[in-house]
């Protein structure tokens, strides 16, 4: 049986997080007017221009806007990383010192912007799939309204059954452009748009685009150029598809695999008991520390397969 000074130490680890959500729950509202003050103090201070971020929470910004295509909770994500980085660190200092429970803590709060990072370069990857469809129906659907920009994006809004992934961007960036009052504001609308697929075929997309809008420019023969890009990209990433399938496989399934029948032969054949196997990886500090660190590069691990084998249609 699990001994209770492990069952007290998850007990523990679950008021204490329990206590730092209730807390954030409790002066959000302060925190929301305070910030809010802040932003109005410096509209006033900066007059007419934008208040800018920091590099930080804009990149953050970025990945919450590609993952959740609507207005972004950032402050459900943050909220999130500090009870997760609080409750690892009281549960850390239950069976390890401060300096192993600090480490503990680093790991659990940078695991929501991994996994962010993770769901966002899917949707781009996903999203850089439709790119030949996508400009080919923009080149079209360009020529037929006698080179109007805004009248193309609409109308691939409205029939953006083929590109599903990148119709909420699209859909963002008409708002913006037709709203803009200055070239300023439609270059950051496409510049959004650029960063939210984040490939070359995106970023010329929008240059050309922002010509057009901002210059009544027909950039037709640049879109073409995108256009016969993508196809050769198309017959590249096909082979590479077919040559990197079999190690993505053995990464994804084996590890998991082998922590199962790490499990399975200290039970069987060691003659381990079950209960005491689980003592020993959650209720020490080594086996505690050993297993987040292998979680935690399991999930680096999956990143990086992402953004080795499954690249993006580019150019």
């Amino acid at each position: 049986m699990i001994r209770a000074d492990t069952v007290n130490m998850f007990a523990t680890a679950a008021l204490y997080t329990a206590f730092a959500g209730g807390v954030l729950l409790l002066i959000l509202p302060q925190l929301k007017t305070l910030a809010l003050l802040f932003k109005t103090r410096r509209r006033l201070y900066l007059g007419k221009r934008e208040a800018r971020t920091g590099a930080l929470e804009g990149h953050v910004a970025g990945l919450l806007q590609t993952v959740f295509a609507d207005r972004a909770p950032a402050n459900a994500f943050w909220a999130v990383s500090g009870v997760l980085l609080v409750g690892a660190f009281c549960a850390g200092l239950q069976n390890m010192n401060a300096v192993a429970a600090c480490f503990i803590a680093l790991l659990a709060g940078c695991t929501p912007y991994l996994l962010l990072r993770i769901r966002a370069e899917g949707v781009s990857r996903r999203g850089s799939h439709e790119g030949e469809r996508l400009v080919a129906a923009f080149l079209n659907q360009y020529r037929i309204e006698s080179c109007n920009v805004y009248e193309t994006l609409e109308k691939l809004v409205a029939g953006g059954a083929e590109f599903r992934v990148c119709k909420p961007f699209l859909f963002r960036l008409l708002l913006e452009i037709r709203s803009a009052g200055s070239s300023e504001m439609i270059q950051r609308a496409t510049a959004r748009f650029a960063r939210a697929i984040n490939t070359n075929w995106s970023r010329m997309l929008a240059y050309n685009i922002k010509l057009s809008a901002e210059q009544g420019m027909n950039v037709s023969p640049g879109v073409e150029d995108i256009l016969v890009q993508l196809r050769e990209a198309r017959a590249r990433m096909e082979e590479r598809k077919r040559l990197n399938a079999e190690s993505v496989r053995i990464v994804v399934f084996l590890v998991p695999a082998l922590y199962v029948g790490s499990v399975f032969l200290s039970t069987r054949f060691l003659g381990m008991p079950l209960p005491l196997f689980l003592k020993n990886q959650i209720g020490t500090p080594e086996g505690f520390m050993l297993l987040t660190v292998a979680a935690f590069l399991f999930f680096v691990n999956v990143v990086l397969i992402e953004l080795v084998t499954h690249q993006k249609m580019d150019y």
